[in-house]
């Protein structure tokens, strides 16, 4: 198993027009399609935020949750930060400290478990961080 990174960026809470956006890292050593992002969650001072509220942004586009499986042209390339952009107005406050976890499901397309089945990671990182 690679070394585990954090999946939350460090000092990457930033407040937006609608809400709010974090920098989240790929924790696997090879990139992968978007198509093999199986799930992202995440969550604010223990209140989960809802998927469809949630863009990703990668490469200079941006996409819902549920469009990432059809993305199988589109890289999350390793030394790449994904944004998280949240459409929550007044959730957080700048200059405070807000809880974040995080929590992304990764499926490997090239390490077959069984038929038809590949390796999943999941990986769940949580941290405080404050708001600019």
């Amino acid at each position: 198993m690679p070394a585990a990174v954090s999946l939350i960026e460090e000092n990457s809470l930033r407040i937006t027009a609608h809400g709010f956006k974090v920098k989240v890292r790929l924790n696997w050593y090879r990139s992968l399609p978007l198509s093999c992002v199986e799930k992202v969650c995440l969550k604010v001072d223990g209140e989960e935020i809802a998927p469809g509220s949630i863009a990703f942004g990668i490469n200079e586009h941006s996409y819902s949750l549920e469009d990432l499986g059809t993305k199988t042209g589109e890289y999350w390339f390793v030394q790449d930060s994904a944004v998280l952009t949240v459409t929550h107005p007044e959730k957080i406050a700048r200059g405070m400290e807000h809880a974040l976890e995080a929590e992304i499901t990764l499926r490997a397309p090239y390490i077959l478990v069984g038929p038809g089945k590949f390796l999943t990671m999941p990986t769940r990182y949580s941290t405080i961080q404050v708001a600019a």
